[in-house]
């Protein structure tokens, strides 16, 4: 009952092929044997592969240069840093007495980095 990949939003397509792509990867075959028995071409599939590689490059440049302000309703800074937390490169203190809406954020935050 799969659709028909003409009628597909963007969004749809990138998904479908991004499950297929997995499923090649991960089937120990070649893509040559895979794309055969799954009736695609070689073609097709390494364009939709670049496409998605091209996508997804472009969302981490998007990701990368993204910045955002967390202003926290008060300022409770006792001087006793807590933990520092490092995710990809970014690095936040927190410090004793932060509120969990506060810490919440700054991870949510820290995490899209």
């Amino acid at each position: 009952m799969e659709q028909s990949l003409q009628v597909m939003s963007k969004q749809e397509r990138l998904e479908n092929w991004t499950a297929r792509i997995m499923a090649c990867r991960s089937s120990g075959m070649t893509v040559r044997a895979w794309c055969r028995e799954n009736g695609l071409s070689e073609k097709t599939y390494y364009y939709w592969q670049r496409r998605l590689f091209q996508t997804l490059s472009e969302q981490q440049t998007v990701y990368k240069t993204a910045f955002a302000e967390v202003t926290p309703p008060q300022l409770v800074c006792s001087g006793n840093v807590a933990v520092t937390v490092r995710i990809s490169g970014a690095e936040a203190d927190i410090h004793s007495g932060a509120d969990a809406d506060t810490v919440e954020t700054v991870l949510r935050i820290l995490k899209s980095c």
